[in-house]
C-alpha cells in the first residue's frame, strides 16, 4: 500500500522544524529519537522498524547522470568492467552541484549584502567553506568532484545550515535560502552518518520525516528522503548479505519509487542499484522486486528495457538455457553441442583484471570436473581478442561478433540478458538447466573443493 506524505504512520517523532534546526544544534526538544544501535564495530540499520512502510526514500544523483526522457542508458549502453577487487563506499561527499547550487545563491545575495547571523550569511559561510575545501584539493592534486570534508567541517556546515532553517521555514520569501540550507544540511549529515556517526543516522530519519510532513511534495521532502536511500545504500555497500542494512535499502529505494512518481530518473536509478547489489549478494527475490517494479511503475521510461533484460536473466534459473552465436574462428556455436557436460558460461572482456585473475580457477574447475568453458567476449576489437585468447591459452570456445555493432556492450547476448559488468559467470548443469547466473569467486572456489 502507497501511504501519502500526509498521513504517513511512523514510529519516528513528528517535530516542527523549529524545534528540528533547535535539536540539531544539541538543545533539549522533549522528543524521542529512532533508536540507537548498540556499541559495535560494524553498524547495524535501525534496530526498530516502522510499523508499517516509511513514505520516504529516494536519492541524489550524479550532476551527468540521464534524466526522464533521455535514453542514454537504453541507447548508449556502458560496459563496466570490474576490478579486482571492490573498495566499499565509506562517505558521500557534496559535488560540484551542491557548490554551484550555492554559489549561485550567494552571488544572488552578494548585491545587497548579508548580515552577520542572517539565513543568508549562514548560506554565504557554507559556499565559502566548500569553496575552500576545493581550491585546497585543486593544489594537492586531489579529485575536485566530491570533496573530502572533515568530521569538523560538516559539523560546522550542520549548525549553519540548522540556524537557516530555523529563520526560513515558514517565510515564502526566503524559500530559496531555506532550500539551499536543507540540501547543506542532508550532504554533511550523510557524510557524518556514512563514518559511523550513529547520531547523525537517527538524525536523518528524524529530519526527513518533519520534512515530509511539514513539507510534503516539495524539493525538500524529496532531498531529505534522498539521504534516507543514499545512507542505506552506503551501509548496505559497507557490509554484507547479511546485514539488515540491504534490506532497508531496497524498502527505501521502493519506497521511493511509491511516494516521489515524478523523479522517475533517480527512482530507476537507486532500485536498479538495490537490484544489482541484492543480485551481488544472492538475495535473488528482492532483486526481482525491485526490476519489476520499475516495469510496473515507469513502462515508458527508456531505462526499464535494461529491468526487463535483467528479469530475463533471473528468471533463466531453473530453465533449460538456449544459447548460439558466431565463435572467433568464424563457426557457429550451439550450447546443445556440450549436452550431458557442466557448462561454466564467462562474459569477459580482455581489459578485466578481475578476468584475468580467475582464470586459474577457470582452468582448475575445468580439469577437476570437466565443466566446458563457453566465453561471451563484450571487447570491440578483434585482435585484441584472439591476442588474448592466445597469451592466456583460454580453453573452450567464444562468442565473439565482428559487426561492431554487436560488440561491447551492445553484444546481442548480453544486451538479452542485461549484463552489464564483466566477468559475470553463469552454471548451467549437464541436462542444459541454468544453475545460478551469477556465480561469484568463492562459489567458483567451492566448485573446485567439491570436484577435489
Amino acid at each position: 500500500m502507497v501511504h501519502k506524505q500526509s498521513s504517513f504512520n511512523t514510529t519516528f517523532p513528528r517535530v516542527g522544524l523549529v524545534a528540528l534546526a533547535l535539536s540539531l544544534t544539541g538543545a533539549p526538544i522533549g522528543c524521542g529519537t529512532q533508536p540507537a544501535a548498540e556499541p559495535q564495530t560494524k553498524l547495524d540499520a535501525p534496530a526498530e522498524q516502522p510499523a508499517e512502510p516509511h513514505p520516504l526514500a529516494g536519492t541524489d544523483v550524479d550532476p551527468e547522470a540521464a534524466e526522464p526522457g533521455e535514453a542514454t542508458m537504453a541507447e548508449q549502453p556502458i560496459l563496466n568492467v570490474r576490478p579486482a577487487s571492490r573498495t566499499s563506499m565509506r562517505n558521500d561527499p557534496p559535488g560540484l552541484a551542491s557548490i554551484d547550487r550555492l554559489n549561485h545563491l550567494q552571488n544572488m545575495q552578494s548585491a545587497s549584502g548579508a548580515q552577520s547571523g542572517s539565513p543568508e550569511w549562514d548560506i554565504q559561510q557554507i559556499a565559502a567553506l566548500l569553496a575552500e575545501t576545493k581550491q585546497k584539493q585543486a593544489q594537492t592534486g586531489n579529485d575536485q568532484s566530491k570533496l573530502q570534508l572533515t568530521d569538523e567541517q560538516n559539523r560546522r556546515i550542520v549548525a549553519l545550515a540548522t540556524h537557516a532553517i530555523a529563520q526560513t521555514h515558514d517565510r515564502a520569501e526566503k524559500e530559496l535560502v531555506f532550500v539551499a540550507a536543507v540540501h547543506s544540511l542532508m550532504d554533511a549529515r550523510l557524510s557524518l552518518a556514512l563514518s559511523g556517526d550513529q547520531e547523525s543516522i537517527d538524525a536523518i530519519y528524524r529530519d526527513a520525516a518533519t520534512l515530509a510532513e511539514e513539507h510534503p511534495d516539495t524539493d525538500v521532502a524529496s532531498t531529505a528522503a534522498g539521504a534516507i536511500v543514499r545512507l542505506t545504500r552506503g551501509m548496505a555497500e559497507q557490509g554484507d548479505r547479511e546485514s539488515p542494512w540491504v534490506s532497508e535499502y531496497v524498502r527505501q529505494a521502493k519506497l521511493f519509487a511509491a511516494n516521489f512518481p515524478s523523479e522517475e530518473a533517480r527512482a530507476i536509478v537507486q532500485l536498479t542499484a538495490a537490484a544489482e547489489l541484492c543480485e551481488r549478494y544472492q538475495l535473488i527475490l528482492p532483486a526481482i522486486e525491485c526490476f519489476t517494479l520499475i516495469e510496473q511503475k515507469f513502462p515508458n521510461s527508456p531505462f526499464t528495457d535494461r529491468a526487463t533484460a535483467s528479469l530475463r536473466r533471473l528468471n533463466l534459473v531453473g530453465k533449460m538455457l538456449q544459447l548460439e552465436g558466431p565463435t572467433l574462428n568464424g563457426e557457429q556455436f550451439s550450447i546443445e553441442s556440450l549436452r550431458g557436460k557442466p557448462v561454466l558460461i564467462a562474459f569477459w572482456s580482455s581489459r578485466s583484471t578481475a578476468f584475468a585473475e580467475d582464470l586459474p580457477l577457470l582452468n582448475e574447475l575445468r580439469d577437476r570436473s570437466g565443466c566446458e568453458l563457453v566465453g561471451i567476449n563484450m571487447d570491440t576489437h578483434t585482435p585484441t581478442v584472439e591476442e588474448f585468447v592466445a597469451t592466456h591459452n583460454l580453453p573452450g570456445q567464444h562468442i565473439f561478433y565482428t559487426d561492431a555493432s554487436s560488440q561491447g556492450a551492445s553484444q546481442p547476448i548480453a544486451r538479452q540478458f542485461g549484463i552489464h559488468t564483466v566477468p559475470t559467470y553463469w552454471l548451467v548443469d549437464k541436462d542444459g538447466k541454468v544453475l545460478s547466473t551469477n556465480l561469484n569467486r568463492p562459489q567458483l572456489q567451492k566448485l573446485i573443493q567439491k570436484n577435489s
